[in-house]
């Protein structure tokens, strides 16, 4: 039998317990109340103070958080942080009454603003582009986190997303994509086969100049990137120059040249560097896309050109008469006259790319088997030398390209 006075303590201690308990209870289902509060009243006009002094034991819990949200409102103390912390504040209510972010979407050489809701997902995101740009949610590409982006169904509030973020977009419009152009019998596609123009008598031959001007009628020619004065431009090929085409399934490091960030970081500082390719554009943009060009931190892509952008010339090989498609920098000379043969370099594997600017192209070996020969192929370590070394000069029409060859030897 417990004595009286040990009964009374171990009563006094259990009361004194359950007490305590009670009020942490009651602080933390004050605390959550309050913070529930504050966000409603960050929503809605603040309620009016309630002015009585006396309160009664039985003052309802809500009474009592609404007067402590109030002071908590007023700065009395610091807002706690909000419970998902991906959802980054400074956003409103959008018409349906859920919260809004204001993004900008930049989409060939144009800056679309609009908002959203951030329970939408981000194929809700992707049809709302559409609605902009009328490119299809599968033909887009979005530069909008960092990484691959999430799939359709992830809903933009899990995202750390900021308000007023920019991002870019890439995609064509459906009425413009280009279909592969057929293999016409005259024209020559094997890429295996190719000629070195000498002069630049067909650049003067008259069809070839008819074509060119068409061409430059119905070409544009969009910015991504802003172009900076007084840099010289560099024209990059994309296929077997930059990356290995046919390897596109296999590894990253297979896919690029070796070098290709370092070489395109290190021409970034004196020139603008423009990528053309001889594939329709829905081919490059996903190649560039792939390999990360256009969002590398240490260069830009001025702009990028597709095989739109090319026409055939009639010239010759081994005296017979020749035609092929060609890259004609008369076509970006005439769009953007601070260029010109004096300051602009055109590298390709495919000299007959520059039959109507011969002395603007400079030839570079062939990037094939990249699981291979990127264990010893070097090219682009020596042509970022050459590139920077020729800057001194004030016309690149005084240059000889071919020798760069000589160059690339002694730097071995």
């Amino acid at each position: 039998m417990v004595p009286d006075n040990d009964a009374s303590a171990t009563t006094a201690t259990t009361d004194a317990l359950l007490k305590a308990k009670a009020a942490v209870t009651l602080s933390q289902n004050l605390k959550s109340d309050i913070d529930m509060e504050i966000e409603s009243l960050e929503q809605q006009p603040t309620p009016p103070h309630n002015t009585s002094s006396n309160s009664s034991p039985g003052t309802p819990l809500t009474s009592s958080a609404s007067s402590s949200s109030s002071s908590y409102h007023a700065g009395t103390a610091s807002k706690p942080a909000p419970p998902c912390s991906t959802i980054v504040p400074q956003k409103h209510q959008s018409e349906s009454g859920q919260q809004a972010i204001a993004l900008t979407a930049q989409w060939n050489g144009k800056k679309l603003p609009f908002e959203i809701d951030l329970e939408c997902t981000i194929g809700e995101l992707k049809n709302k582009l559409m609605e902009l740009t009328n490119v299809e949610p599968k033909r887009q590409k979005l530069m909008l986190v960092k990484g691959k982006l999430p799939e359709d169904h992830v809903v933009l509030s899990t995202l750390s997303l900021k308000n007023n973020q920019t991002f870019l977009m890439m995609g064509t419009p459906e009425a413009k994509v280009i279909k592969a152009p057929e293999i016409l019998p005259d024209v020559l596609n094997d890429l295996e086969e190719d000629y070195t123009p000498d002069d630049e008598a067909f650049a003067n031959d008259a069809q070839n100049q008819k074509s060119l001007k068409s061409t430059v009628s119905k070409c544009d020619i969009n910015i991504m990137n802003p172009l900076r004065p007084n840099k010289k431009l560099l024209v990059l090929d994309l296929d077997y120059t930059l990356i290995d085409c046919k390897a596109l399934n296999s590894h990253m490091f297979d896919i690029m040249r070796p070098g290709l960030h370092d070489f395109l970081t290190v021409c970034y500082d004196h020139y603008d560097i423009v990528i053309w390719s001889q594939t329709s554009w829905r081919a490059l943009e996903a190649k560039i896309t792939t390999i990360g060009l256009l969002d590398h931190i240490n260069y830009k892509i001025a702009f990028v050109m597709d095989i739109s952008t090319m026409f055939s010339v009639l010239s010759q090989r081994d005296g017979k008469p020749f035609k092929h498609q060609v890259k004609a920098l008369d076509i970006i000379w005439q769009k953007l006259p601070q260029f010109s043969a004096r300051n602009t370099i055109h590298v390709d594997d495919l000299s007959r790319n520059f039959a109507m600017n011969p002395k603007s192209g400079l030839k570079i070996g062939a990037y094939k088997n990249g699981a291979v020969s990127r264990h010893t192929d070097k090219e682009l370590v020596h042509l970022a030398k050459y590139l920077v070394e020729i800057t001194k000069s004030s016309d690149f029409k005084e240059l000889d390209h071919k020798s760069w060859k000589s160059h690339r030897k002694l730097n071995r």
